[in-house]
């Protein structure tokens, strides 16, 4: 969850050259200015405060030996784990020491309530930034008069430019961060519970899931379709069709977060199940860019809404800002999708091969096998119908035409503000309505959970908010998946801000409409 200015952070970071003008130091000036005066420095501060008044009424002391008694701290001390433990490494980039700020009323992680090391980074970051300030208003007045000593002061400007990147970005709020936070306080209140539930196992579901739906697939589109009518074929794509594509991409997902230890198993089975779609999910997924996600989450290097989730963020031009138009882009860009991702792919590896190198390996293996599954189609049900179903399968999986699938992908990261303190906002929202379209979903539209545990077996996300009930009762969450298709379209602008990223500030949580 952003709370700064993202705009000027961004400038800020990619001014890379040494660049003495005046125009650069009032910009530094502003930036200064709005770090000072966001809401996270404020809450910061506001922390530090609550923290001095507890322990001058004497109530830290009893708080401290009862957190101690469990070998875990509040404001900035840690819970200590061994470097093996899965549920803390949980595809987040988490070390074997995660943080844990103390809880609010009835136990829930409060966000306000920070650590004393991010208190101190952020003062760090102010005091650094006025630094560049001042040297960045040397150099604005010609700097020193011998050119080496120029040269010194300007590599030392950049230098300082750079810790600051590194102090804001470790400072700055992110989604990626609210759920490490969330998970350390439940993991510090209800360790046994999760450890258990972590333990148990999906591998044979995954499998014997995975096997399903593919042959399913691939059954209906060589045996059933091309026979009782074209209606009948648009009807079965967009039904049992689209369940066994929208399965591809959430055994895909699910396969690269489970903790099967052997890599050709767990390739091989979401190469199967990404075979049998046109939809690229196999490099999507396999190639490791979904695991950056997770550690960065609402972050600027999130590269999740860059490659996908920008469709969903508003429509490309004036002209389709109403219901008809929303509905016509969402269902161009689910139908094309794959030209879009192999567009991207390619300019990427262009540029940059060497960043790209393993993900077009992926994609390149994926477009072979999926070749050969859409020649062994046309071969045993030679009609332009076997194809169109496939590839219309996966685009109502992906919303065409407003499928109520599209709800999964508006919903997971939508941007839950809270006005009064936007560094408490929600950036991710799971579905509480109906218990089998859950099921129809593989179980990932309980998000949070899943950015919570993402390790824990897919059959079983459900039952995390079971064990505590304290850290979710509170948060928005979705009744209505109708209802909330029904809002993006109608919605105009901006329809949805991924993770928090911008903190835009609209709620789209539904209400059981």
């Amino acid at each position: 969850m952003a709370v700064y200015h993202r705009e000027s952070f961004q400038n800020f970071r990619q001014l890379h050259h040494c660049t003495p003008s005046e125009k650069y130091l009032n910009f530094c000036k502003v930036l200064l200015s709005e770090v000072k005066d966001c809401d996270y420095i404020k809450a910061l501060k506001v922390a530090k405060a609550q923290g001095l008044l507890k322990d001058v009424k004497g109530k830290g002391g009893a708080a401290k030996e009862s957190e101690d008694k469990k070998g875990k701290g509040a404001d900035g001390e840690t819970l200590a784990v061994g470097e093996e433990d899965e549920i803390l490494v949980n595809d987040d980039g988490d070390t074997g020491t995660c943080p844990v700020p103390s809880g609010g009323e009835r136990g829930e992680p409060n966000t306000i309530e920070l650590a004393r090391d991010n208190t101190y980074a952020a003062l760090t970051l102010i005091t650094k930034l006025e630094e560049v300030i001042l040297v960045a208003w040397v150099l604005s007045k010609g700097g020193p008069s011998r050119a080496s000593a120029r040269v010194e002061m300007c590599k030392g400007f950049i230098d300082k430019r750079q810790e600051c990147k590194f102090i804001l970005d470790f400072v700055q709020p992110s989604a990626a961060k609210w759920h490490t936070t969330r998970r350390a306080n439940m993991l510090r209140d209800h360790s046994k519970e999760i450890r258990e539930l972590h333990a148990k196992s999906d591998l044979l579901l995954t499998i014997f899931a995975t096997l399903g739906v593919s042959a399913g697939q691939i059954f209906l589109a060589t045996q059933v379709v091309g026979k009782y009518g074209l209606a009948f074929d648009a009807l079965l794509a967009a039904t049992v069709g689209s369940f066994f594509a929208f399965g591809f991409q959430a055994l895909n997902h699910i396969l690269m977060h489970s903790r099967v230890r052997s890599v050709a198993l767990k390739k091989g089975l979401a190469l199967v199940a990404s075979s049998c779609s046109p939809l690229p999910w196999f490099s999507y997924y396999m190639a490791d860019g979904h695991k950056r996600h997770h550690m960065n989450a609402g972050s600027e290097t999130d590269i999740d809404r860059q490659a996908l989730f920008w469709i969903w963020e508003g429509v490309p031009h004036k002209s389709l800002d109403n219901t008809l138009g929303s509905l016509l882009w969402v269902s161009l860009a689910a139908l094309f999708l794959p030209v879009a991702y192999m567009y991207s792919l390619f300019y990427c590896f262009y540029h940059v091969p060497k960043n790209n190198m393993v993900e077009m390996a992926h994609f390149l293996t994926e477009s072979a096998t999926t070749l050969l599954t859409m020649m062994f189609t046309w071969r045993a049900n030679p009609c332009l119908s076997s194809i169109l179903y496939l590839v219309f399968s996966g685009a109502f999986s992906m919303g065409f035409l407003a499928h109520p699938y599209l709800g999964f992908w508006i919903l997971q990261h939508l941007c839950v503000l809270n006005p009064l303190d936007p560094s408490s906002s929600q950036p991710t929202v799971s579905y509480y309505g109906s218990p089998a379209w859950n099921w129809l979903n593989f179980n990932i539209l309980y998000h949070v959970e899943h950015h919570d545990f993402s390790k824990l077996p897919w059959h079983l996300a459900g039952t995390v908010r079971d064990l505590a009930p304290e850290y979710y009762d509170g948060l928005k969450h979705c009744d209505s998946i109708r209802g909330l298709v029904g809002f993006w379209l109608r919605a105009k602008g901006k329809k949805m801000d991924f993770c928090c990223e911008h903190l835009f500030g609209q709620d789209y949580v539904t209400r059981g409409s």
